[in-house]
């Protein structure tokens, strides 16, 4: 059951001060995961885990130093249980290596194995490990798509009936235009930022469906089908 895991984890990773381990303690991944499945009773040990994450993440030039398991809940966990979309951002706009765009850079048209599979300067990386079409750090374009530009399902209605739209807007990014093909139709959502912090965003809810749009700072509205245009 949910309630024996825990107690597991607590048992052997949870220190008697309520954080975490002193092994894992500077560390992105376990930090994580504990943020996520709620492994720390303590709000002092969360609020102390979360200062310790930011820190590492800047003590690495702002770089992610997750592997496979780290990089599937990292946009989500970043964005959502410990409350920093600004640094999720911060890591998906980096270019220096290990990165996203230091692939992309390097002339990535997919998501590859080793975020240096390739380099221009030395060519290709071992041959033992080096997919280029590899989707464990992929996990980012679903956090694009649920995050960026806010098109989410409904986990307590699933088959897109009923959506959720919950974009989180960043101003160095700019403008975010996507769109999800859905069971009812096309999803849409388009946001621009402009002068003095305004934001313009587009939505479409398709025909025979509804959705609840989460806008931070403001309580959640329902909408039905057609085509919106907000500005905060």
């Amino acid at each position: 059951s949910e309630a024996r895991a825990l107690a597991y984890l607590r048992k052997d990773f949870v220190a008697p001060d309520g954080q975490l381990i002193p092994l894992f303690r500077d560390m992105q991944t376990p930090a994580l995961f504990a943020l996520k499945l709620g492994i720390l009773e303590k709000s002092e040990a969360v609020a102390a885990t979360k200062v310790a994450l930011r820190k590492n993440f800047e003590d690495h030039g702002n770089c992610l130093q997750t592997g496979f398991l780290g990089t599937s809940i990292l946009m989500d966990t970043l964005t959502n249980e410990a409350g920093m979309p600004d640094m999720a951002y911060t890591l998906l706009l980096q270019h220096k290596n290990p990165s996203w765009l230091y692939s992309v850079d390097q002339g990535a048209t997919t998501i590859w194995e080793r975020w240096n599979s390739y380099v221009k300067a030395t060519g290709f990386g071992p041959v033992s490990m080096n997919s280029f079409n590899h989707y464990a750090y992929g996990a980012v374009l679903a956090w694009m798509y649920g995050t960026m530009a806010g098109i989410q399902e409904d986990a307590a209605d699933p088959g897109f009936r009923h959506i959720v739209l919950a974009p989180v807007f960043d101003r160095r990014v700019g403008r975010v235009k996507a769109e999800f093909r859905s069971p009812y139709g096309p999803v849409a959502s388009a946001w621009s930022c402009g002068s003095y912090g305004k934001v313009t965003w587009t939505f479409t809810v398709p025909a025979n469906t509804t959705a609840t749009v989460k806008l931070p700072g403001e309580e959640p509205r329902n909408y039905v089908a057609g085509t919106y245009t907000l500005s905060r």
